[in-house]
């Protein structure tokens, strides 16, 4: 059976839940055999790319990025991988925000970790979780690799460049997420009111 590596791109899978669906509460070992089982083989490793939240900066965020970091590390089979934001100063002064953040060094360490596995032919297939068109060169640079090198992501949100350089694309549709999310859709509205 084929080794399946899903490389997760952590503040876009967010945003794309956030837009599409309004759910956040995934369960990623799930998600993670989901992907492989529709790839045809069998979860070796997850790996999750997010920038760390600077306390300083951003104190609610960073605790509540702090409780999301125990429960990933609490996944089975899942690696997390930090990079860090770089936080700039707003200008001008209408503005409510100080401060504006961007990620940095995420994608070269996706890149890494994946050119590692195809060496190592440590996996078969790649899962890349993202819609970034700036991961196409990874993917195109993973299938060289040998590796069979899947995008999966939502249909508003994918970048045609990634989905044209992949082997293959997984859409995410309703029937498919419905099978990670930790509570049952509609079990939410149900605790509430009964509260």
């Amino acid at each position: 059976m084929k080794r399946v590596a899903v490389f997760i791109d952590g503040s876009n899978f967010y945003n794309g839940l956030r837009d599409n669906v309004g759910r956040m509460d995934v369960d990623f070992q799930q998600f993670g055999k989901v992907l492989a089982q529709k790839t045809g083989g069998e979860l070796l490793r997850i790996y999750y790319y997010n920038a760390k939240v600077d306390a300083e900066f951003d104190p609610d965020n960073y605790e509540k990025q702090q409780r999301f970091i125990t429960h990933l590390a609490h996944t089975q089979y899942l690696t997390l991988r930090l990079g860090k934001l770089v936080y700039y100063q707003v200008r001008g002064e209408d503005s409510t925000r100080k401060h504006y953040a961007v990620e940095k060094g995420l994608d070269v360490k996706l890149a890494i970790d994946l050119v590692r596995l195809a060496v190592n032919r440590a996996c078969e297939v790649a899962v890349i979780v993202s819609g970034d068109k700036d991961l196409a060169e990874v993917v195109e640079y993973g299938k060289e690799m040998g590796l069979e090198v899947v995008s999966a992501f939502f249909p508003r949100g994918l970048s045609e460049q990634l989905a044209t350089h992949a082997d293959r694309v997984i859409y995410f549709n309703e029937e498919m997420l419905n099978e990670i999310f930790i509570g049952k859709k509609g079990e939410d509205e149900e605790e509430t009111s009964s509260e």
